[in-house]
């Protein structure tokens, strides 16, 4: 984006370089308008990651950083090789572990890094190449309340420019008329909502009434190379219009993704409002705790034919996955896969997401390890003890690494719940952690 500021450097495996780069993401964070505290979080993150990859990089490879300050967030890439990386110190349990043994955490560069960044992820582009990315975001005013229009007025037709401030709007008043679960973590912090969609990282349809007044909202955004995730319809209008603003949504959203080059269509949040006849069932995942027992449908819409694709299996879930394609009618090639026999690294590595407002919690698998069954049992004990319910695990069956560690995720109290046609590189399966477990 033309407001993008990026810095990109490589540097030899020296730790008296880690200085100098870390100088470069403070003053990049400042450029970018950053606070002092962000700034900061952001030079600590970079300069303990460049320190620790220093150390477990191939001594004969430099290790590359691309640094991007974009309008919401900070964003750190390092690229290396290393041959047996084991990263155990970035877990979530990390910290704990160390605490309950009365001693230092043994990899406490990881531990900082990983604690300085609101995230990070690990990619495994092939062989001995690696790249973590962590970003640090932008701190916003909190949500300010609004007041959905106490009357509205046909007819209803979508806005033609989305300002900031009507975006801004938009996503208050959905916080104020749906729970928190059902809606983006971005809104409630709207004027970030704002700068995701001027990034076009997200993007909407809003609906007005006759007098100009906001009454609807509905947003997507990219899910993978084939496939887009949807939230909403989110409908600030009395009962008797709800249907006519939320089929404006509707149209106007798939209108806009059928010129898109995507495969299908996800909705995990849709609303309520959302018209029958729109979508088909993918299948349901357990709400959070604050609705009790309530199903949270999942829902999808082809926007291409479906041609096929081939999918990694474990024999703990064929009869799961064989049963979703028939009823969904996706043409799919099974390919089994067995539990490991042995594993690559002695530490694994998962990636751990926690979101207390929408009682939600997600974990992925960036590294296979000897204690993937460990790591699962303590990151779940890890989340409960932070009071949150909802704990998903998502699984991509285009790795046979990934699709093996079923019986880990059972052993542990997964269960498959949806498949997401094309939600990753391949089809991916998204485990909910049983709350009674």
């Amino acid at each position: 984006m033309p407001d993008d500021l990026c810095v990109s450097m490589e540097i030899p495996p020296d730790t008296a370089f880690a200085c100098p780069v870390a100088g470069a993401a403070q003053t990049l964070a400042q450029r970018a308008g950053f606070g002092q505290r962000e700034s900061y979080r952001f030079q600590l993150t970079v300069e303990e990651f460049c320190l620790c990859l220093i150390g477990l990089a191939q001594a004969d490879e430099p290790l590359r950083i691309d640094m991007t300050g974009k309008r919401y967030l900070l964003r750190a890439a390092f690229s290396f090789k290393a041959a047996d990386l084991s990263l155990g110190g970035l877990n979530s349990t990390a910290c704990s572990v160390g605490r309950e043994n009365g001693e230092m955490p043994r990899d406490l560069g990881l531990l900082l890094a990983a604690q300085a960044a609101d995230r990070f992820r690990l990619d495994h582009r092939g062989g001995d190449q690696f790249c973590i990315v962590a970003e640090v975001d932008r701190r916003y005013p909190a949500l300010t309340p609004v007041h959905a229009p106490e009357q509205t007025r046909p007819p209803y037709r979508l806005a033609l420019a989305l300002d900031p401030a009507r975006l801004s709007q938009a996503a208050a008043l959905a916080m104020s008329v749906y729970p928190a679960w059902q809606c983006p973590g971005s809104f409630r912090t709207p004027e970030k909502f704002a700068d995701l969609v001027a990034d076009g990282q997200v993007a909407c349809v809003c609906a007005l009434d006759a007098a100009g007044q906001t009454v609807g909202l509905l947003t997507w955004n990219r899910c993978s190379d084939q496939a887009l995730y949807f939230s909403g319809p989110f409908v600030f209008a009395a009962k008797q219009a709800r249907g006519d603003v939320a089929r404006v949504l509707l149209d106007g959203f798939l209108e806009a993704v059928a010129r898109e080059h995507y495969a299908i269509v996800l909705g995990f949040r849709s609303s309520d409002d959302l018209i029958p006849g729109y979508f088909e069932p993918l299948g349901s995942l357990q709400a959070c705790a604050e609705t009790g027992c309530d199903r949270q449908p999942v829902v999808f819409r082809h926007l291409r034919e479906d041609t096929g694709m081939a999918v990694w299996c474990s024999p703990s879930i064929e009869n799961f996955l064989r049963q979703t394609y028939e009823r969904l009618a996706m043409p799919r090639d099974i390919l089994p896969v067995e539990a490991p026999a042995g594993r690559p690294r002695r530490e694994s590595l998962l990636g751990t997401l926690l979101d207390r407002h929408r009682d939600l919690a997600e974990l992925r698998p960036f590294l296979d390890g000897q204690d993937m069954a460990a790591n699962l049992a303590a990151s779940v004990a890890a989340i409960r003890d932070k009071g949150i319910h909802r704990i998903l695990y998502y699984m991509d069956l285009s790795r046979p690494w990934e699709a093996a560690l079923a019986d880990d995720l059972m052993q542990s109290g997964f269960s498959p719940k949806v498949v997401l046609p094309h939600g990753g590189q391949g089809d991916m399966v998204v485990w909910q952690h049983d709350q009674d477990s």
